[in-house]
């Protein structure tokens, strides 16, 4: 084997290890997959208000799950497009998971809800 291919062989498996281990660290594939739906899908900002308010005790508790959870119209949207969601910010895996499930048992808020990590 000569000098060249070992180099080679030495360079692929140095960029193997670093790219696994920035996968399992989350550096490069992310792990979150909390999306939203397009937002000419999403409904006007006064129909997500009506919704939450509509569901004022589910929000409350969600917002009792943890500390740094907060429930509240978003609109992930560039500006001048009246849509909207719920927006739901959390500050630890736990908490997201804390939320996850409740959602699962609740018909929810009749609008999309969007998950975001502080």
């Amino acid at each position: 084997m000569s000098l060249v291919s070992k180099i080679a062989i030495g360079v692929v498996a140095v960029v193997a290890i670093g790219a696994g281990a920035a996968a399992a660290l989350g550096g490069v594939f992310p792990t979150s997959t909390d999306t939203h739906p397009p937002c000419e899908e999403l409904p006007t900002a006064a129909e997500a208000r009506a919704a939450l308010s509509r569901n004022e005790s589910l929000a409350t508790n969600i917002e009792a799950l943890g500390e740094g959870i907060s429930v509240e119209v978003g609109s992930p949207c560039p500006k001048g497009q009246d849509r909207a969601l719920i927006q739901v910010t959390y500050g630890s895996k736990p908490e997201r998971e804390a939320i996850g499930n409740l959602l699962l048992r609740h018909d929810g808020f009749g609008v999309p809800v969007h998950l975001v990590e502080k």
